[in-house]
């Protein structure tokens, strides 16, 4: 998978979140409350707006325009049935924050495990 430079770790010493645009998408970088870093989606599943310009308590973002609530660790909407916040890989080469160029995957999870029982 391609890793893009998007920030400094030294961007982090006053913030906790910087937003960047990686190929049109708004991604979020953010210093987790245990230091370690990871990046996510954050452009509003309702109409694109960047929650990181919303109010944000500890881990949860707010949208600025509706009110939308995400939670930045998980990128599930906590107050709308809506699909979850992707989440991008990230890597630090020495001072250098890296992400990648696309979201990955999600998760494939099986409702019920013996739906493939006689594949």
């Amino acid at each position: 998978m391609d890793y893009i430079k998007a920030a400094n770790i030294n961007d982090f010493k006053s913030e906790r979140i910087k937003s960047v645009t990686i190929l049109g998408k708004r991604v979020g970088i953010i210093r987790g409350q245990d230091s370690e870093f990871y990046a996510i989606e954050v452009g509003c599943k309702h109409q694109g707006a960047d929650i990181t310009k919303g109010s944000i308590s500890g881990d949860i973002a707010t949208c600025p325009r509706h009110g939308w609530k995400f939670n930045l660790v998980t990128g599930e909407c906590l107050n709308r049935n809506t699909s979850k916040l992707k989440r991008y890989g990230l890597k630090i080469e020495g001072d250098v924050i890296l992400i990648t160029s696309m979201p990955l995957p999600e998760e494939e999870k099986d409702e019920d495990p013996l739906l493939h029982f006689f594949d």
